[in-house]
């Protein structure tokens, strides 16, 4: 067993640990000692099972597109996604199952795709939303070619559609600070956190004390964040008040706790919304304490990729994009700034509000 030839072709022979055998004709040597190798590797580390499935998706003469969608769920998303992740794929799988259905794998092409836009389009679905889609096929063929059911992706280089922006409203810190006092007290300290510390909601109410390094000044996000890496973020002294603000309690590991169960609390969005309501500015979002809080930490010249760190995003372009934004008014007053040479014996603040003064009314 393991490579040999047989009439005249290559042939990758190898035994599973289930004592069942695998065959393959493979197209030259090399080829054929890769698939050794995985197999070998498999072996050892006890991930054969799943492999063993993949190779024999790989025998069959065609695999459909709703078999192989199914399949992608079950031994892709939801081994490797968090469960939002991999539920938002099957809403994008399910009108790419009713296109594709029956298709086989080895038989789409970019027209089909292109098909699927049009009908998609017809329906008045944004460009965002079949981008998705269209990014969740691309993926499940490409992880079909790592599975050795397709030789190559035949939409990897398929572009997306050109998507158009919608800049979000920008809130001050004084419509900021409106929305947070608004809200009750026992879930004051939760939001407060959030705007101290640019974290994600879940980030936050999943917080438990042994992530808190109060003396160090930091607080620790680990499984619980979005990419499960960790990471550091500096605590302010007002995110340390919002910490140390709910007494601690001995059967509770969380930070932030709902009061009258003394447990975490599981979404806490009717207080947010109540109090949004309460002080005029229904549009603001708990998501906006993020991006406000980057669009702080940039325009007070912080480091981009210091605050893509602090954020938690794989790619700083991420960051730049979709958070850390410059405002048309801070660029507008760093070059007045450069123009008139500045003035060194001002603070900060009174500089910025003399050169706010010089652009209200123009900007």
């Amino acid at each position: 067993m393991g490579i040999r030839k047989y009439r005249g072709q290559i042939v990758c022979d190898k035994r599973w640990p289930d004592g069942t055998r695998f065959t393959r004709v493979c197209a030259n040597k090399t080829k054929a000692k890769q698939l050794l190798d995985r197999i070998n590797v498999s072996i050892a580390d006890g991930t054969w099972p799943e492999l063993k499935k993949k190779l024999q998706l790989r025998e069959r003469e065609s695999v459909a597109f709703e078999e192989f969608a199914d399949t992608y769920i079950e031994q892709y998303a939801k081994v490797r996604n968090k469960k939002r992740a991999w539920q938002r794929k099957l809403v994008s799988l399910k009108p790419l199952k009713r296109f594709m259905g029956k298709m086989e794998l080895q038989s789409i092409t970019a027209a089909h795709l292109h098909n699927y836009i049009s009908l998609r389009n017809k329906t008045g679905l944004s460009d965002a939303t079949i981008n998705r889609d269209l990014a969740i096929i691309k993926h499940m063929l490409n992880y079909a070619v790592e599975c050795g059911i397709l030789e190559t992706n035949p939409v990897e280089k398929f572009k997306l559609l050109k998507e158009e922006r919608r800049e979000r409203p920008r809130f001050s810190d004084a419509g900021i600070k409106k929305v947070i006092n608004g809200v009750k007290a026992d879930s004051r300290p939760l939001f407060t956190f959030m705007q101290e510390t640019g974290c994600r909601r879940e980030e936050a109410l999943s917080l438990q004390h042994w992530q808190v390094q109060a003396d160090a000044k930091l607080v620790v996000f680990t499984n619980n964040t979005k990419s499960k890496k960790y990471r550091y973020v500096p605590l302010t002294t007002t995110a340390l008040e919002a910490i140390q603000t709910l007494p601690r309690l001995d059967d509770c590991p969380y930070v932030f706790y709902n009061p009258k169960t003394n447990d975490r609390w599981k979404q806490c969005r009717k207080a947010w919304e109540k109090a949004r309501e309460s002080v005029g500015l229904p549009d603001l979002q708990v998501k906006d304490l993020r991006r406000h809080y980057a669009i702080n930490l940039a325009e007070n010249g912080a480091d981009m990729h210091d605050i893509q760190q602090v954020l938690g995003h794989s790619s700083v372009v991420t960051t730049e994009t979709h958070y850390a934004q410059f405002s048309p008014r801070h660029s507008a007053r760093k070059i007045l700034r450069v123009l008139e040479g500045g003035n060194k014996t001002e603070t900060s603040a009174e500089l910025k509000d003399r050169e706010d003064s010089k652009l209200a009314g123009v900007v």
